[in-house]
């Protein structure tokens, strides 16, 4: 269970980079759904909360300051690549994008005892 919570937390941050970091084509006059208002948040609170999941040998303030890091650099890498992607820095992102880290990790800490660690089932086979 541990590896396949690993597998698809590379898995998803690969796709959620490419995500914020691809052009996104808005038509004039188009509804924006309320959701994606908070689509940053929502993203990153799952991001936390496989990362909170799967860690094991690493302190939790290792995890969440490298989350942390990675939140803030999306959106600078936006405003560096504006240019080419045609995306644009936005303090509302980052701060739900933190939110979202710290909600993630928050949830994930307490559903942490859900997950077998490797120890614990060398301990049971014995």
């Amino acid at each position: 269970m541990l590896k396949i919570i690993r597998l698809s937390t590379i898995l998803y941050v690969i796709v959620l980079t490419l995500l914020l970091e691809l052009p996104i084509a808005v038509q004039e006059g188009s509804v924006v759904v309320p959701l994606v208002n908070h689509a940053h948040l929502i993203t990153f609170t799952l991001l936390g909360f496989l990362v909170e999941l799967g860690r094991c040998k690493k302190s939790m303030l290792f995890w969440v300051s490298m989350l942390l890091v990675y939140a803030v650099g999306t959106d600078c890498l936006q405003w560096l690549l504006h240019p080419i992607c045609q995306r644009c820095f936005d303090w509302v992102d980052i701060v739900n994008n933190i939110v979202g880290v710290f909600l993630g990790t928050l949830v994930g800490y307490f559903c942490r005892p859900l997950v077998k660690r490797p120890s614990e089932t060398l301990d049971k086979k014995e």
